[in-house]
């Protein structure tokens, strides 16, 4: 089992409108999907065919309806009731443009976040594999994804963390490192003090070996845009191009990407398979208007199509 962590879940309402007028009525037919980026994770590993639970925290009227968009996608949960109100996300797309709306979510107390951490817990005990992805709720400290990975990592399992600002310094900083982690180069540079380019990977490679809290970390796959992704696994650098396809929509093919390297580990592949996977998924997303969802029939022809070199 792959056991997915959301702690700050959403309702996504995507709007698709030829044209947004500004200051007037835009009248819209909206598109639901239980969002969040673990979430986004879950439905890609249901197309795969993993038996896959999502948790997290779930709050008031708009918790319940997660639960029931969720249990429409066919993702088994199990999730910590909270007080709050869980949030609703909006995506506006129009004129080849995304205009998102984020609320903030509910405030999580010491009392929640303390029963959460106990079924999360008995979840990993029972995982294969476990992502964690996104952004922390109000009142949970930064270093609770770190508190996290430890639980996972203590219990040997490997565990994916797809997150960024304090909560990835904490994880960084903290002894008990994720397998994985997954930051694009603008984020590594302003980790690093850098201005790193695609073209210095071998640079890129050295001031991560000399930055101890990269250190303990067996994968740091950093992705480059249009010019694919790195990967610096136990000593070895891989380089990654994807196909050049369409893009319909890719939100959501960072946490597909994600989706495909945890369906990889879990099934214990080796490194290129892993990267193959992971960005085969990442691709074919960005091809469905859906977000976190696969274009499957082209399965095939993209995954072929994947370049994954050892440097």
């Amino acid at each position: 089992m792959i056991l997915t962590v959301t702690m700050n879940p959403s309702i996504d309402t995507a709007y698709q409108l030829d044209k947004l007028v500004i200051d007037d009525v835009n009248r819209v037919t909206p598109a639901k999907t239980a969002g969040g980026k673990g979430l986004n994770v879950s439905r890609v590993l249901v197309q795969l065919g993993d038996d896959v639970v999502a948790t997290g925290l779930l709050g008031g009227h708009m918790g319940a309806y997660l639960g029931e968009l969720m249990d429409a996608d066919g993702i088994a949960h199990r999730f910590t009731p909270i007080a709050g109100e869980s949030r609703i996300c909006l995506n506006i797309l129009h004129e080849g443009n995304q205009t998102e709306l984020l609320e903030s979510g509910p405030t999580v107390s010491a009392e929640e976040l303390e029963a959460f951490m106990g079924n999360y817990a008995d979840l990993v005990a029972q995982a294969d594999c476990v992502t964690i992805s996104g952004s922390l709720p109000k009142g949970v400290p930064a270093d609770c994804y770190a508190n996290m990975v430890k639980v996972a990592r203590d219990a040997g399992k490997p565990v994916l963390l797809d997150t960024s600002g304090a909560a990835l310094d904490a994880s960084l900083a903290a002894a008990t490192k994720p397998t994985l982690i997954k930051p694009n180069l603008t984020e590594v540079n302003g980790l690093l003090g850098a201005s790193f380019t695609p073209d210095d990977l071998p640079a890129l490679r050295q001031a991560l070996e000399n930055d101890a809290r990269f250190t303990g970390i067996p994968w740091v796959v950093v992705t480059m845009g249009a010019a694919g992704a790195v990967a610096f696994h136990e000593g070895t650098t891989w380089r990654v191009t994807a196909p050049r396809i369409e893009c319909v929509n890719a939100t959501g093919s960072g946490d597909s990407t994600i989706a495909g390297f945890a369906h990889a580990i879990a099934a214990g592949a080796g490194p290129a398979e892993v990267l193959r996977c992971g960005n085969t998924c990442g691709t074919l997303n960005a091809m469905d208007p859906r977000t976190g969802h696969l274009v499957m029939e082209q399965w095939d022809a993209v995954y072929g199509a994947v370049e994954v070199v050892e440097l």
